[in-house]
């Protein structure tokens, strides 16, 4: 499965047919996206079959943006680890661009693992994460962070017969996270780099992180294996963040009780989620140590209970608090992240949004963005000039050059400039979905009022899956003998339910009524859940 982009253009002339560097013949395009396309090629004297990734025609004449490029070959060539994806060339094209090659890859990310399976149960969690921290593992050993761990980049092949070998890829934005002693520094302080459902609380910020940012993503990934969801997820990426500085995950053995998820399994993802980095594993190393121990009668790993300061609102909505001391015992390992420590403040709420602002005072402004937009929430924050727009979801194989594999953000655009505005996330995204529950006195198709597409059936207990939106939806339910019934639903909420009686045909149908949830569904959702951000400024 490919992806061609929407203008052939945006990329550049496709290279296929053409031999680049007089050993790489291009083959085919296998996926494009906002920095540019991924080839299959051959090696023309070996006959190897590579991947060769290039970068657009366009962002040749920006020297920062063939940097960065150019740096994700390096960075991801220094690492001689297994479960990382091999780089072993770069050069440049007919056209002026540059180019490197990797391994080609047939198989599939984890990504499309979670849409075909939903959840995944804890062994072979448990296989799969201990190879994605080993490939970290060497990756902080050579100095360099990922920065943009997600199921997206986590590759799944055979391998002899282990079908669930594990690839990283895209060290896009990693090769940025220090500056190289030829001091050609493409970020500061302020910027923000990764994909919103898996960013730590200090990436969200802008402020300066370390392997400890990569700790916290593979809690997150961890969690929606086992969980079948992310812990955070809103209608936009301005509340997501919010959501990682000041709400508490909901326990993996809460969220998904049926999945048998071990306490001491559950211990991990909740210290690998906490809120300040001093209380996470603090190597992959250590989280390998932890994942091995599980079932061994080894003690669980303690999490602790974050007494999380609140703002202090006097200052002209900056605000400071201070640390309270360490416990002096460690709680039971369940125990979850409450509320952000005070070293990942200061903040800045605007109204209508949330601008998360770095010590120095570079910040990062959220527009643009539409409510619902990217599934689950996962938008891809880049560091870009205003006028350029993000980059186009492709295939995996834009970053590693796979047959087959789920959709894979591309970061664009690197600026000098420490403020920059996210745009709206890739049109082919999937949007957040709203499930809808029908309770009706005869089984019936759910469809489209306008295009009669069929989106289910009532009385299905899993529900009819609708995209996230604040408008009403006009749907028809239709059963045989019976009148159609044309009914508006509103998919602002995770889950709703509805009651509606069809009558046969010569009679009238009607709405019982919705079945509300407990409380009223018009008031603020309750302090403590992750339905809604917590109000920082609500008084203990």
């Amino acid at each position: 499965m490919t992806n061609q982009p929407k203008d052939p253009s945006a990329t550049g002339p496709d290279l296929t047919g053409t031999v680049l560097s007089g050993r790489y013949r291009i083959i085919q395009k296998l996926g494009a996206g906002g920095m540019g396309s991924v080839y299959l090629a051959e090696h023309t004297t070996i006959r190897k079959k590579l991947a060769v990734k290039v970068l657009s025609s366009k962002y040749t004449a920006r020297p920062d943006l063939v940097e960065r490029f150019l740096r994700e070959a390096r960075a991801t060539s220094m690492i001689s680890q297994q479960n990382v994806i091999e780089i072993s060339d770069f050069g440049d094209t007919p056209d002026g661009s540059v180019f490197f090659v990797m391994e080609h890859l047939v198989g599939e990310d984890l990504r499309t693992l979670l849409k075909r399976d939903k959840r995944v149960p804890w062994p072979r969690v448990r296989h799969l994460i201990v190879q994605v921290c080993r490939a970290l593992e060497a990756a902080h050993a050579a100095g360099i962070v990922h920065r943009d761990m997600k199921p997206d980049n986590c590759f799944r092949i055979t391998r002899g017969d282990d079908p669930d070998f594990v690839k990283v890829l895209d060290f896009g934005i990693a090769k940025v996270q220090n500056v190289e002693d030829d001091g050609k520094g493409l970020t500061k302080t302020g910027m923000i780099f990764g994909t919103a459902n898996y960013m730590s609380p200090e990436q969200a910020q802008g402020n300066s992180n370390d392997l400890r940012v990569d700790v916290y993503a593979v809690g997150i990934i961890m969690y929606e294996l086992l969980c079948g969801r992310v812990p955070f997820r809103s209608k936009n990426m301005a509340q997501t963040l919010a959501k990682h500085i000041f709400n508490a995950p909901k326990p993996p053995r809460e969220r998904a009780p049926d999945a048998e998820i071990p306490a001491e399994a559950e211990a991990i993802v909740l210290k690998a989620l906490q809120k300040d980095p001093a209380l996470r594993f603090q190597t992959m190393t250590e989280m390998i140590a932890a994942i091995e121990a599980v079932g061994t009668g080894a003690a669980a790993v303690a999490v602790v209970d974050e007494d999380i300061a609140r703002p202090d609102t006097s200052a002209s909505m900056s605000f400071a608090g201070a640390r309270p001391p360490p416990p002096t015992t460690a709680p039971p390992p369940s125990a979850a992240v409450d509320e952000p420590p005070a070293s990942l403040v200061p903040l800045w709420i605007g109204l209508g949004g949330l601008v998360v602002a770095a010590g120095l005072g570079a910040f990062v402004a959220f527009g643009g963005l539409d409510e619902g937009e990217g599934e689950d929430d996962e938008q891809e924050l880049a560091a870009a000039e205003p006028s350029e727009p993000p980059g186009q979801s492709a295939e995996a194989a834009e970053a590693a050059g796979v047959e087959e594999a789920a959709g894979v953000e591309e970061v664009e655009g690197v600026g000098a400039e420490p403020a920059v505005e996210a745009g709206p996330a890739p049109e082919d995204e999937a949007p957040e979905i709203s499930k809808i529950l029908f309770d009706t006195n005869v089984s019936a198709q759910v469809l489209g009022a306008v295009d009669r597409a069929v989106y289910g059936h009532t009385n299905d207990e899993a529900g009819v899956e609708l995209p996230w939106s604040d408008r009403p939806i006009a749907l028809i339910l239709v059963a045989e003998g019976y009148a159609e019934l044309e009914i508006e639903v509103v998919p602002n909420h995770e889950t709703k339910r509805f009651a509606y009686e069809l009558a046969r045909k010569g009679g009238g149908g009607k709405k019982k009524g919705k079945k509300k949830r407990e409380g009223n569904e018009n008031q603020l959702p309750p302090q403590g859940g992750d339905s809604e951000v917590k109000n920082p400024f609500l008084n203990k």
